[in-house]
């Protein structure tokens, strides 16, 4: 009697499946590997050696050049900001120079310009004085009558000009001033204010008092000093002095007094050399 199943299936047909599934099972295991095997045969061929030595020396190298080129990066960094600095610097010293020159230029123009007039009114007066010496045709005689009275002929303004005291000191202040004898200077102007309070020259001698001080760097005096000569009605060195307090105020520190007053000499003497040289500031000014 055969051996039957509960299912009708033999017991040799089970032990032949049995073995199927064996052979099976161990056959995937070896083609798996194998194909692992060929997968990694594949990958060492297309992929290179690598050297790990020497990838590691390459590495250090890299790392050594870029210290390198930071610490050179550093070092040229502050010689940049070294010569910014020297830059700057040279540019305000520069700055400095070019205003005292110009300060010192417009200060000699002045005193030219003085120069200038006084050696006009003195060739104008030397003009007159031999126009008046020229010998005219003598008028017919009048009637004799006794006259025991002497006649001198008066000087006029020309002649009085010419021989003048007041403008001899003038003359010899402005000449110490040329010479950079600012204290001396000051003395001889205010000693020509002394004995002409009125005269001809008082109001340009109490300007070159307030430049005898500015040059010496007392500003504050120098402030006070021009502002006195807006004492004198309708005077020709008005606007300069208005000028010299801005520069004053300015060379003081003090920018916002100093634009106001380059503002007011803008507003007040608008026919003046010095305007457009007070718009500048007032423009650069911060």
């Amino acid at each position: 009697m055969r051996n039957v199943s509960p299912n009708g299936i033999s017991v040799r047909t089970v032990c032949v499946l049995t073995a199927l599934v064996t052979i099976i099972a161990s056959a995937l295991p070896a083609e798996s590997a194998s194909r692992a095997r060929r997968g990694s045969a594949e990958s060492e061929a297309i992929l290179p050696q690598i050297d790990v030595i020497q990838v590691k020396e390459s590495a250090d190298e890299a790392l050594r050049t870029s210290r390198d080129l930071k610490r050179d990066n550093e070092a040229l960094s502050a010689k940049v900001t070294q010569l910014d600095n020297r830059l700057l610097l040279l540019s305000e010293e520069v700055a400095n120079f070019s205003y005292a020159k110009v300060e010192e230029l417009e200060t000699r123009l002045a005193l030219l310009t003085e120069a200038y007039k006084d050696m006009y009114v003195k060739i104008q007066a030397l003009e007159d004085f031999v126009e008046r010496s020229r010998p005219k045709p003598p008028p017919p005689p009048p009637p004799q009558k006794p006259n025991n009275a002497t006649f001198s002929p008066v000087a006029s303004n020309d002649d009085l000009l010419l021989a003048s005291p007041e403008y001899d000191l003038y003359q010899s202040g402005l000449r110490l001033f040329n010479g950079r004898s600012y204290d001396r200077a000051a003395k001889t102007f205010e000693e020509c204010l002394a004995k002409f309070p009125d005269g001809t020259y008082k109001d340009n001698a109490q300007y070159w008092i307030g430049e005898c001080l500015y040059q010496q760097s007392k500003m504050e005096a120098a402030i006070e000093a021009y502002k006195k000569v807006f004492s004198y009605p309708n005077s020709a060195k008005a606007d300069a002095a208005q000028f010299k307090i801005a520069l004053a105020l300015q060379k003081l520190g003090q920018t916002e007094r100093a634009k106001a007053e380059f503002r007011r000499l803008i507003e007040r003497y608008p026919a003046s050399d010095f305007v457009e040289r007070a718009k500048k500031y007032v423009a650069e000014l911060r």
